[in-house]
Parts: C-alpha cells; structure tokens; sequence
C-alpha cells in the first residue's frame, strides 16, 4: 500500500483508550492543514480524467484522494478560456472559474487568495512553431501586467507556492512566459532557444519497451509515451554529507524523495519535451516591474540569495542506436526540474518542470496500471511538489502531530525513555518518521526550523552538507548532520511529554464512558496551533543545546591529537 493512501488512517497504531483523543487532535489540525490548490489550464487542456486524456484528470484526482501525514489537499479548477464566471459548486472536472485571470475579484479581494498554490498549464500561443510575436496575440489570453502585479504581490506576500509547465516550442508561453522566477528558471519563446517538436534537436525520451525496440531493429513509436515503461532520470543530490574518510552520503532534494523507495529516478517519456535552465544561466540580479509592482526576481534577506537550482536532469533516447518513429536525434542531456526555495527569502516557492506530459492522462496510464515501483514512485512526485510548494504555517504541524500521536503508540509505551538522551529519543522517533515522510523530509524540517532559532548556524549548515569535491578538508572533528537531526527530533520529543502525559491522564480518568468522546475534544481543544509552534521551537533549541553540549565535551577528548607528543626515551621499533 502506497504511504500515502496509509495516513488516510490517522490513528493507526494507537489502544482504544487513548483513539478518541488522538482522533480529536489530528482532526483539529487537519483543519489548518489544508492545502488549497487552484489549477489553472488553458482551452485545449482536459479537466476531465480519462486513459487517453490530453489533460491533468487523474493527477486532480489523486491529489484529492491523498494525504501526507496531516497535510491534504482541497484542488479547485480554473481555465482561461470563454467568458468569465464562477460557479461556487462545480462538479469534480468542472472549472470553478471560467475565463479566468490572476486579477480578477471575488468578495471584495483577488481570488487567487483563496488559494495557497497555483498550478499553471498552459498551451497557448498554439503547437504551429510559429513566431514569439504570437505569445502575446489577444486570442491566446496573454497574462496582462495587472494579472502579473497581483500575482508577484500574492507570491511575494502570501508566499503562495507556484507551478507552472509547458511542453516543447513555446508550449505554454501565453500564460506564463513573464511570471517572476517561472520565467528564468525555463525556457518558454523562441528567443530563449526552446527544443522544437522534430528534427535532431527535439528532447526525445521515448524509451525502447519490445526485445526489437531494445535491439534497435524496430522503430520506437510515437505511443510509446502511453505504455507501462517510464525513463529513467538523473536526480541531482540536494544534500551531500560525509560519514566516513572515504564516503559520502547522498540524498535527492525532497521533491524527488520517495519515503520507502528512496529516490524518484523515473519520470513518464514523452518524444519532444521542453528545457529547464542550468543553475549558472539564470540572471540572478534581474527585476521586474509590473506597474506599481517591481522589485527583485531573486531577493536577498539576511544577506542570503535562494537561487533555483535544477534538481533532476533527462537524457533523451540517442538514434541511433535505437530507431525512433521521429527521426534521428543524438544523445543529449537537459534540465528537467527546477526548484526555487524563497521561503529563505520570505516569498513564495517556485518549481517547473520540462514538460507537462510528465503529469498527463495519456503519459501516465500505462504506468499506472502497472503499478508497482514506478507509479508509487511517479505519483509520490506530484504529492512531493503539492506538499513542498505550501507556504510557511500551512500543514508546518503535521510533524509536531506525528511527534505527539508516536506518544500513544508503540514508540511512546516502549521506547521513549525520560532518562535517556536526545539522541536516543531521537533515533527511536527518526526511524519512524523516515518511515512516514522520508528522510529528506525530515531533513527538510530540521532545516527550516533550525533557520527560525540559529540563523547563523542554518547559513554555515547550508554550505556544510553541500560539500565542494575540491576542498581539501575531510571534517573530521564536524559532527554528522545526522547526529544534529536526532538530537533536535529527540529534544522535540523531551518537550511534549507534558502534552501527552496530561492527555493520558485525562484520557484514562474518563476511559469508556459515555462522555468519552466529549471529555477527549474537550482536551484535545487544548493543544492548538500556538502551542504547538512553541513546543516545536522549545523542543529544537532543547536537542541543538544537547548536541552543543555533547560537541563540548568531545573537544577536550580531541586535545591529546591536536598537541604535540613526547617521543619516548631510548626506544625504537624494536623494544
């Protein structure tokens, strides 16, 4: 069973006796952990799901159907087309909006602040190959400059989370080709050197799937992207660590992070994908000005700069040797996912991605049916950007409610020891969550909570576990970013026992009655989103205080090697 389809039982786990109270808990923060999506397509892109489908159908769906931990996610439609309306009840593949614009109102403020993220899939100008003159023709629904001042003011203050995508040629431009950050991070006109639909230059992934295909006798046809064989990609490491002398430790950037599968290598193929730019081709001082909206696409806080950063590279299907129904075309490599992190610069999160037919009915029904690895892989991805796009304070107390549940469960009974270390509370509870959200997101977490109570510490650490090959140190006296991940999880799990001791004592005073269930949200009103911030902060700077302390006491066992020795006297090698 697929992870996250598993959350949809909050209180797996936990005795009869403490459930209700637990329940009531998870209930309570699922109400502030609820992601709101809005889909935003153009006319001749499919709400509706089906096998075939030109269209985002089935990704809606499973977006709806699933959770991650406490996080779920609540996807509106919208389409750019036709005349402008609203329809507050659609039905499940109907837009809310019609004839939609970033700008347009609704109860007396922008609509997209209804919304925590925005999905962009455009088509518009159109698939001819024609001029960029086209992308900003009225009948292809350009985004106006007022759309784009509410849409900049929405990421920049909301820090609202946006994806937006295309395909190849200028695929997509009309809506998104001028959104700050989307507009840099991939290649959307002509000028910008887009891969065309054919000829040698197309990105085609289309993978040999018959014993002929694979021995380059028969032709790779143009349906192939429609059947179970995905392409594998080359993800790019978003934290590298080093455990020993001689080793590193890898791990993908947490979009590309599977929780039991580890990193999410596959994508679905497709015979003419678009193009990611490269991390050093990207303007980083460039501004934008929308009206009264200007400023800088890439800002700095803190005298930290986020840059994007691509963080998995395709490789098309080289012909020859393999024959493709397209025509010949050489092995090339390009960016396929891009990312940009600007919660460390207080506005919104961005990421883009080389095609939308990595996303599509047609390219992902096969993989599907087949299930198995790929798909729980494949399908991971779209959560993985749903969860990792929501802006700060939207599902941050997932964690902290898996933390407190853990208490009521085998964990809390067996291995929670009030004596022993962080460390050793935090090994317990890291396995676990590695388990339920992965270890990158895990590390994820340490991350951005680090960066509210050490600023200074989050910058170094930055830099830290992304080591330059060249540099000549091998960190030996640096302790592991793994030890700091137990000794926070661990310090977090010393704060709420207070939390789940007076909740097990309520719990077991009223255990069984008829008023159970009204003692047990009674309680459960007591543990709000306040709270838990405080606990989450009270809980880190208690684990980073015990790691300090434990980093004291070994550098004076690392004084005897740092000075000089005293050679005996009158002795050599042989006694």
């Amino acid at each position: 069973m697929d992870i996250a389809k598993r959350d949809l039982d909050p209180v797996r786990g936990v005795p009869d006796i403490y459930t209700p109270t637990v329940a009531e808990i998870i209930r309570r923060f699922s109400l502030f952990s609820t992601v709101k999506m809005l889909v935003v397509v153009d006319g001749g892109i499919s709400l509706t799901e089906a096998p075939s489908a030109f269209g985002v159908g089935r990704l809606v769906r499973l977006l709806r159907e699933s959770r991650i931990g406490c996080k779920h996610f609540d996807v509106e439609l919208a389409t750019r087309e036709g005349v402008q309306s609203t329809n507050a009840t659609p039905a499940a593949n109907q837009p809310r909006y019609t004839g939609f614009r970033f700008d347009q109102t609704e109860g007396g403020q922008a609509s997209i602040n209804r919304y925590h993220q925005i999905w962009c899939f455009g088509f518009n100008p159109d698939n001819n190959a024609g001029p960029d003159s086209n992308i900003t023709q009225s009948f292809r629904n350009p985004t106006s400059d007022e759309e784009l001042a509410t849409l900049t003011t929405w990421m920049n203050t909301r820090r609202g989370g946006v994806l937006a995508i295309g395909d190849h040629d200028y695929l997509g431009a009309s809506m998104c080709h001028r959104i700050p950050r989307i507009r840099s991070m991939r290649r959307w006109t002509n000028a910008q050197g887009v891969p065309p639909i054919g000829g040698a230059l197309r990105h085609d992934t289309n993978q040999p799937f018959t014993p002929g295909q694979l021995a380059g006798s028969e032709e790779i046809p143009f349906l192939a992207q429609e059947d179970s064989k995905p392409q594998s990609i080359e993800w790019v490491p978003w934290m590298t660590e080093r455990v020993s002398i001689f080793k590193l430790r890898k791990r993908p950037h947490p979009v590309l992070c599977h929780p039991s599968l580890g990193p999410i290598n596959v994508m679905p193929d497709h015979p003419h994908e678009g193009w990611c730019y490269d991390d050093d081709e990207i303007d980083v001082t460039a501004t934008y000005a929308f009206g009264d909206v200007a400023g800088d696409e890439y800002p700095t806080v803190n005298g930290e700069q986020p840059r994007p950063t691509v963080i998995a590279y395709g490789h098309t299907t080289p012909d020859p040797p393999y024959q493709l129904e397209k025509g010949r075309s050489p092995r090339k490599r390009f960016g396929m996912v891009s990312v940009y992190d600007g919660h460390a610069a207080n506005v919104g999160r961005v990421a883009t991605d080389s095609t939308w037919h990595h996303v599509f009915d047609e390219n992902i029904q096969g993989i599907e049916q087949a299930g198995g690895d790929n798909w729980a892989k494949i399908s991971r991805y779209y959560l993985n950007l749903a969860s990792w796009l929501t802006p700060p304070g939207v599902g941050q107390w997932c964690l902290f409610t898996e933390v407190l549940k853990t208490h009521f469960t085998y964990l809390g009974f067996q291995e929670y020891v009030r004596s022993a270390s962080a460390f050793s509370l935090g090994q317990s509870l890291h396995l676990h969550l590695q388990r339920q959200l992965g270890a990158c997101w895990v590390s994820q977490w340490v991350f951005d909570v680090l960066k509210i109570i050490d600023l200074d510490l989050w910058a170094a650490l930055k830099e830290w576990v992304r080591p330059d090959p060249a540099r000549a140190t091998l960190g030996l006296a640096s302790p592991s970013f793994e030890a700091l991940e137990l000794a926070i999880l661990g310090g977090l799990v010393r704060a709420t026992f207070p939390i789940a001791d007076a909740l097990k004592e309520q719990a077991h005073k009223v255990a069984f009655s008829v008023d159970a269930h009204d003692h047990a949200k009674k309680a459960a009103h007591r543990v709000d989103v306040d709270l838990a911030d405080k606990v989450q902060l009270e809980g880190a700077a208690i684990g980073l205080a015990e790691l300090r302390s434990a980093l004291t006491r070994s550098a004076k066992d690392l004084e005897i090697f740092l000075r000089p020795g005293t050679p005996a006297k009158g002795g050599d090698c042989r006694g």
